[in-house]
């Protein structure tokens, strides 16, 4: 039955169908990737991180970040990176770091975008070459013509603009939540960057440069 109704949608259904399978693959490969970024495991990150610099162990609190696939813990490795700089400096590295951890989260979500857009124009370009396959055969058959005659081409323009927009409607409906979701993340990722600027804030009379911190807590420059 499926078969039947894509051939006789015409060969306009193959790239649409190529599009849906693309456009399938984007959203589980975004799925899987936003599954694995936990809003409990980033509260832990952050909540042990704001503990230990508190009790000034900036080297376990650089520790607390490995091995967290939350994008926060990259944001605050990058702003403990930046420990006894001035605050702006490490503000714009985190700032940095945030930005770099939402465009890994949004990889190919452009080309979704594409893939949504381009479905139903391809189904309404499948309505136009049915509907002047249909006149085509009517003009052939002049008075003779039947609605058999009609069949083939007034199918091609139905089924394409039918597929088009079966398949970009749900595409579109995902993507919406992939980027609503991302658009969480990256307040979470900004919320705490700046819970770890307010605290160098507060500790800032207290901070020693890194060259200058006793050897057992002297925080790496890179992790």
């Amino acid at each position: 039955m499926i078969w039947a109704m894509v051939v006789k949608g015409g060969p306009m259904m193959f790239p649409i169908l190529a599009g849906s399978v693309l456009g399938l693959a984007i959203v589980f490969d975004r799925v899987v990737a936003l599954l694995r970024v936990s809003e409990d495991e980033g509260q832990a990150c952050l909540a042990r991180v704001l503990q230990e610099v508190r009790q000034g162990r900036l080297a376990e609190a650089l520790s607390a970040t490995q091995g967290v696939e939350h994008p926060v813990a990259a944001v605050l490795r990058r702003g403990l990176e930046q420990w006894g700089l001035p605050l702006p400096a490490a503000e714009r590295a985190m700032e940095q770091a945030a930005q770099q951890q939402v465009r890994h989260l949004e990889r190919w979500l452009g080309g979704l975008a594409s893939v949504i857009t381009i479905e139903p124009m391809l189904g309404f370009l499948g309505t136009i070459t049915g509907l002047i396959r249909a006149f085509m055969a009517w003009e052939a058959a002049g008075t003779r013509v039947t609605v058999s005659l009609l069949a083939a081409g007034i199918y091609e323009a139905m089924i394409t603009t039918a597929a088009g927009l079966i398949i970009a409607i749900p595409l579109l409906a995902a993507y919406n939540a992939l980027v609503s979701r991302i658009k969480r993340i990256a307040g979470r990722l900004a919320d705490a960057a700046n819970d770890l600027l307010e605290l160098c804030a507060r500790l800032q009379p207290k901070r020693e440069r890194l060259d200058e911190a006793p050897l057992d807590t002297r925080v790496p420059a890179h992790a």
